[in-house]
């Protein structure tokens, strides 16, 4: 599977992982099908949440990006395709937690690394619900679900999206 987005757009993810590091930076990405329409970037309200969680591993989109998100899904027919966060210290992979707290089966997990600042990596991936052979939910010992990660490809085109040509693989 794949996710596209416009140079332009891929930027404001960049700029705002790098403006925002040490902590996570987060947001939600809409559109129709696998391309992004809008970056809508959050704030991170880990540190706020009723059990306060460290930005700098945890991030939490604040509840306006929320709601602005389903208002342009009503207005413009767009959809949440995909939530975007960054590790500003580790690899663009889930970690246990991103795995652990992937509550959206449909979009996509993009994930933006600074571990090397000079080299951002963008990744993208499915996070979904492991299940067994009759379609049952498959849980660990702890009853917590299973969840499969599958990496995708992020595509940005040099064009804005709607007259996508010379297109550009980022991630494979």
């Amino acid at each position: 599977m794949t996710i596209r987005m416009s140079r332009a757009q891929l930027e404001v993810v960049l700029a705002q992982a790098n403006a925002e590091a040490p902590r996570e930076c987060c947001g939600l990405l809409l559109g129709t099908d696998d391309v992004v329409a809008k970056v809508l970037p959050a704030q991170n309200k880990a540190a706020e949440l009723p059990e306060p969680r460290d930005p700098q591993v945890y991030y939490h989109i604040d509840d306006r990006t929320q709601l602005d998100a389903v208002r342009l899904e009503r207005e413009l027919g767009w959809e949440v395709i995909g939530i975007y966060h960054s590790h500003p210290a580790s690899p663009a992979r889930p970690s246990e937690t991103d795995r652990a707290l992937a509550f959206w089966q449909t979009p996509h997990y993009v994930i933006v690394s600074l571990a090397d600042p000079s080299r951002p990596d963008v990744r993208a991936f499915r996070i979904t619900d492991r299940t067994d052979a009759r379609g049952t939910p498959v849980t660990d010992p702890a009853g917590n679900p299973v969840r499969d990660v599958v990496d995708e490809r992020v595509v940005v085109t040099r064009r804005p999206i709607g007259n996508v040509v010379n297109e550009e693989v980022v991630v494979r």
